[in-house]
């Protein structure tokens, strides 16, 4: 059986890129005219949506393949006789799916914040910006350890991230993506993850994506380094979705 590891998942990456760099640039063009247009008023919103949906696309094409393969070499050909459409459009269900369970997600968090704020500091002056009056309401032990504890719940979450989107990269559609998105909520499933495989996995991942984000942060600071920023944000999303998949390969 092959080995699946950050290093494996990052040489996936690597050959899938080389083995079609005009597909490669080619979606990067795609995912970057969807991200402009959502700057537009009003439709603006229709590309906020499409965006997250088609680059989760692009992964769930990827992370499939990557599951599939044998070797490196083999990747390489897949990316090889694989079209704009195998990125975008093949797996779109499953990408919509997620994309609805973690939104509602999101909400449930921002929700979360919100009435951990409105338990420690006056949220009319808050939304209002009146810096003084923030300050005199603040509740300053309530706030600290509402904080901590939405600190502790979001680092959770991001442990379990890996092995939720690899899940979701291996359902069959639309519906069991969503339910699989919704796994951060299982204790099944965060028992699941307490073994040596999985945790070792994504703590190196959480230290290469750290690293990677400061780096490629960096190189968008200049407009003549931003599209190597582009190409490298590109590149870790596809070495993302390699590990996604072997994530949930160790909770088998």
């Amino acid at each position: 059986m092959r080995k699946a590891g950050n290093k494996e998942a990052f040489g996936l990456a690597v050959e899938f890129f080389k083995g079609n760099i005009a597909l490669s640039l080619g979606a990067i063009g795609i995912l970057i005219a969807v991200a402009l247009l959502q700057m537009i008023p009003i439709v603006g919103v229709v590309f906020a949506i499409a965006y997250p949906i088609l680059s989760l696309a692009v992964q769930v094409y990827v992370g499939r393949l990557a599951a599939l393969v044998e070797d490196e070499a083999q990747m390489e050909k897949e990316a090889a006789r694989s079209s704009l459409s195998d990125l975008f459009i093949k797996h779109i269900d499953i990408a919509a799916g997620a994309f609805l369970g973690f939104l509602i997600i999101i909400m449930l968090l921002s929700f979360l914040l919100f009435f951990i704020l409105g338990g420690a500091v006056d949220v009319q002056a808050l939304m209002a910006g009146n810096t003084q009056q923030i300050e005199a309401s603040m509740n300053v032990g309530a706030f600290m350890g509402g904080m901590f504890f939405f600190m502790i719940l979001v680092m959770w979450l991001g442990y379990l991230t890996p092995g939720v989107l690899g899940k979701v990269i291996l359902s069959d559609d639309f519906a069991s993506a969503f339910r699989s998105s919704l796994l951060f909520f299982s204790p099944s499933f965060w028992k699941s993850t307490f073994n040596k495989d999985y945790f070792v996995l994504v703590l190196i991942w959480s230290i290469v994506i750290f690293v990677a984000g400061m780096v490629i942060s960096w190189l968008f600071v200049s407009i003549l380094l931003s599209p190597i920023g582009l190409l490298a944000l590109y590149c870790l999303s596809l070495y993302n979705a390699a590990v996604y998949v072997f994530s949930a390969q160790t909770l088998e």
